[in-house]
């Protein structure tokens, strides 16, 4: 190599050398940059800043740091911030912290302070580690948050005086549920023995009133309370499997007086594709609906007011209904529509002046259909009607097997009532009595096992106890427990349990072993077909019958079970005709056998007398009509059986005839639905509870 190019190589390398001290520089110029940008960031941010080598001294802490703290910048390098620690954090924090820096991991923590100044801080400190070639250290950060954590002290501490405040206000209303009802169950009740004493016309009219201003007043009662309590988040709902048929129908049969002389037909349609049974809270389905429905009559004068219920759609566990409620009244105005549905207002003022009501109705009738995953609306015109429209969800039931019930007499049944309020142990001692049944009354829970006891040792032991649930000195629970802990010649007493109060806990009351559950004011029917019910699950399980009970009846169970047990016999010698009322009544829950022509009709029910509860039998049929197979039955000795007829005549004196041959009652062709289950709503379930 000559000197020229040892010359040049040398130039080359020191341009290199240039080079690289060029982007050293620039480097440095960067990074110096980079840093102040960073600590100029740092100290103007809210929070502290900290960093931590892997000796776990700290190397630097920003200014809001060291005021967090309430420190200086030396003290903040050469103290552990640990050191200013709540005693009664220290401990825990210290354990954590000392965990994450061996096994470097994240660290973060809500903790307490205390300043040498002495004043307490709450900080949330978090620090997680970051690697280079230099090795691992930490950096993280401290918030003051104090101010948070006190505005959440003041809210748990507002939150629990409002759970606080309702839990007050729901037992106030429990309360005042109980002491209204209390009295208003004497008004009704006493209202009903007096019409059934001998009264002129006069008293009949002012007893009727002051029944029906009762039950109104009830009525608004119950809107106030159910208002208040679904306000405070209160309002209960119950898991019971109902018929939504059976509900629609009774609905309309409560609704039908309100219309009176109205020239105003009441209908009622069921979707075919309607589940037997449903499972939900069947007082709140009910309540939307007799509330929709009985709002129609005050304002339809001519026309139609039609109840329909259909199944909307479908999930594998749940169904969601749907109601509508369709009448030709005086209609809505469109700007009103909305307005309807708010607390305490009405189409106008004058709507409550005329018709009456507080504006509540429909509001509450909004919230349980939102809380049972549906909706309430309405479409109208006016001077045309309106339709009120009314969805819910419901959960799907397993298809249930008719139990046959068989009829239970009540008379010489031996009977202890238990009730602190001696107005409700008049109104039952007045029932049973009626009933011929033989009741024993005692006034507080501590009688009852007493009373059951000596009973027993007397040798004529009660056949039922029927007891309130909320009495003072001991409640019908408690009532229920000393019953059960005793001898069982006495714990084997079926318990009926009544109830004033807003709670309808049945699942409770069955927990506790009652066989029943009905709410006051109790209308005696019910308690009727209850009792019938309880009576009959106890001769059973005596005579070793293994049938599947439920475990615990209630107004709905013990209802449904009366129809899905009802057999029929159907005498129709038409195809179409047998056709459209098997699916009918079938659909409907009830048991249906057909005969062809009254010979058949005849045979099949005195070879099985027991096995019908009803016959329906068409007029006209070849080789034995129905009034001949009529005849033959009563004249076999079987008077009681209810016989229907069945025709196509409306004439005068066709029912004068069918009364004469020996049927009870007779429907005209086409039948109705309306009118077949009203017929059997009289002569069965009115005769089951006779």
């Amino acid at each position: 190599m000559t000197s020229t190019d040892t010359l040049l190589e040398l130039v080359k390398r020191n341009k290199l050398l240039e080079e690289e001290n060029r982007r050293f520089r620039e480097a440095q110029e960067e990074s110096s940059a980079s840093e102040e940008r960073f600590r100029l960031i740092s100290e103007t941010i809210h929070f502290g800043v900290f960093e931590i080598d892997n000796e776990g001294s700290c190397q630097y802490t920003n200014t809001s740091f060291q005021q967090i703290f309430g420190i200086s910048l030396v003290d903040s390098l050469t103290r552990d911030w640990r050191e200013f620690l709540h005693d009664d954090d220290r401990q825990e924090v210290s354990n954590v912290w000392e965990q994450a820096l061996e096994g470097m991991e994240t660290f973060s923590r809500n903790c307490r302070i205390i300043r040498p100044d002495g004043v307490h801080r709450w900080v949330h400190v978090h620090s997680q580690p970051v690697f280079s070639d230099t090795g691992g250290r930490y950096t993280g950060t401290v918030e003051d948050i104090t101010e948070r954590k006190l505005a959440e002290d003041e809210l748990k501490k507002a939150k629990e005086a409002a759970e606080s405040a309702n839990m007050a206000k729901s037992q106030f209303l429990a309360n005042m549920s109980h002491e209204i009802r209390t009295p208003m169950n004497g008004v009704i009740g006493f209202t009903d023995l007096l019409l059934e004493t001998e009264l002129d016309d006069v008293q009949v009219d002012y007893t009727q009133t002051i029944k029906r201003s009762g039950i109104a007043l009830l009525s608004l009662i119950n809107d106030i309370l159910d208002f208040s309590k679904i306000e405070s988040g209160e309002l209960d709902f119950e898991e019971i499997e109902f018929d939504p048929e059976l509900l629609a129908y009774d609905v309309c049969d409560l609704v039908r007086p309100k219309i009176g002389e109205l020239p105003v037909e009441l209908l009622c349609r069921i979707d075919d594709n309607m589940p037997t049974m449903v499972n939900g809270d069947p007082l709140r389905f009910r309540q939307v609906i007799t509330n929709l429905l009985g709002n129609a009559p005050k304002f339809t004068e001519a026309g139609e007011i039609e109840l329909a219920l259909n199944v909307e759609d479908e999930k594998p566990e749940s169904v969601k209904l749907h109601a509508t409620i369709r009448d030709t009244g005086i209609g809505i105005p469109a700007d009103k529509l909305d307005a309807i549905f708010e607390p305490f207002q009405q189409a106008d003022g004058s709507t409550t002046r005329k018709y009456g009501g507080t504006g509540l109705g429909l509001s509450i009738c909004k919230q349980i259909s939102n809380m049972m995953g549906g909706d309430v609306w309405v479409e109208s015109e006016i001077g045309k009607g309106s339709v009120f429209h009314f969805t819910a969800w419901l959960g799907k039931c397993e298809e249930k097997h008719a139990r046959r019930m068989p009829p239970v007499s009540l008379g010489g049944v031996r009977v202890l009532t238990v009730d602190d309020n001696k107005t409700n142990t008049q109104i039952l001692q007045q029932i049973f009595a009626a009933a011929k049944m033989s009741c024993s009354v005692v006034n507080c829970g501590k009688d009852v096992l007493p009373a059951l006891e000596t009973a027993h040792a007397d040798g004529s032991p009660f056949d039922l106890c029927v007891s309130d649930i909320r009495m003072p000195d001991m409640d019908g629970y408690a009532v229920a427990d000393r019953i059960h802990a005793a001898d069982a010649s006495v714990s084997a007493t079926p318990l009926i349990a009544l109830s004033s109060s807003l709670e309808r806990d049945a699942h409770r009351c069955e927990k506790s072993g009652f066989k029943g559950f009905l709410s006051k004011p109790v209308r005696r029917e019910k308690l009727f077909q209850m009792m019938g019910r309880v009576l009959s699950d106890r001769h059973d399980d005596a005579s070793g019958q293994s049938q599947k009970k439920e475990k615990i009846h209630t107004q709905y169970s013990v209802r449904e079970d009366l129809k899905h047990s009802v057999r029929i016999l159907l005498a129709e010698d038409n195809p179409v005709n047998q056709k459209l009322a098997k699916l009918m009544l079938g659909k409907a829950g009830y048991q249906v056998e057909v005969a062809g022509n009254g010979i058949e009709a005849v045979e099949m029910y005195t070879a099985s007398p027991d096995a019908y509860d009803l016959i329906f039998m068409d007029i006209q049929m070849p080789e034995m009509d129905g009034k001949e197979a009529t005849q033959t039955i009563r004249q076999k000795g079987f008077e009681h059986v209810p016989i229907i007829a069945m025709t196509a005549h409306a004439m005068k004196g066709d029912r004068e005839m069918c009364l004469e041959v020996g049927m009870n009652d007779y429907i005209t062709k086409p039948i109705k639905r309306e009118a077949v289950f009203a017929i059997i709503e009289k002569t069965v379930f009115n005769k089951e509870t006779a």
